[in-house]
């Protein structure tokens, strides 16, 4: 009996320390873009990210070498660009119907130089992640997707 309540407690506070890390990431991805210690900080605990992670983890990881990018010499921009891409990509195609990974595209794709041409799902995350709202449970989520429409959103 006391292993199950053990058991249990431990795993309610693994599960409350995973919604707190995402929910940590979310503030701090806001800031990252802000300097490169900022971005810097947000990339920090998504380094050891692999692609068999969480989608929402995967998706962060390329926003935080995405906004690594901003901050390399020109020639180097691209490259890191190319390599930030396909992170995203997976965790889009691993969970297309998640929200917060919708918006993660979004915000890196609203605010990419369009010569750069990854650009081409702006009109569509928009419209899913705005249909999804009403109907979002994570309070913290809801709030990210509100004010990232507020502040950063090109529309």
């Amino acid at each position: 009996m006391y292993r199950y309540l053990a058991l249990l407690v431990i795993l309610s506070n693994w599960f409350s320390l995973s919604a707190q890390d995402l929910n940590d990431i979310r503030l701090s991805y806001r800031d990252a873009t802000k300097s490169q210690a900022q971005a810097q900080a947000f990339y920090e605990p998504l380094q050891n990210v692999s692609k068999s992670d969480k989608p929402v983890l995967v998706a962060y990881k390329g926003a935080g070498l995405m906004l690594l990018a901003r901050y390399e010499k020109l020639t180097e921009r691209g490259p890191k660009v190319k390599e930030a891409i396909p992170w995203i990509e997976q965790a889009v195609a691993d969970e297309p119907h998640n929200p917060e990974i919708r918006l993660i595209r979004l915000s890196v794709q609203e605010h990419l130089p369009k010569f750069l041409k990854y650009n081409q799902d702006i009109e569509a995350d928009r419209q899913f992640i705005q249909q999804a709202l009403p109907s979002l449970e994570d309070e913290g989520l809801k709030a990210m997707i509100k004010g990232y429409f507020d502040e950063f959103s090109e529309k």
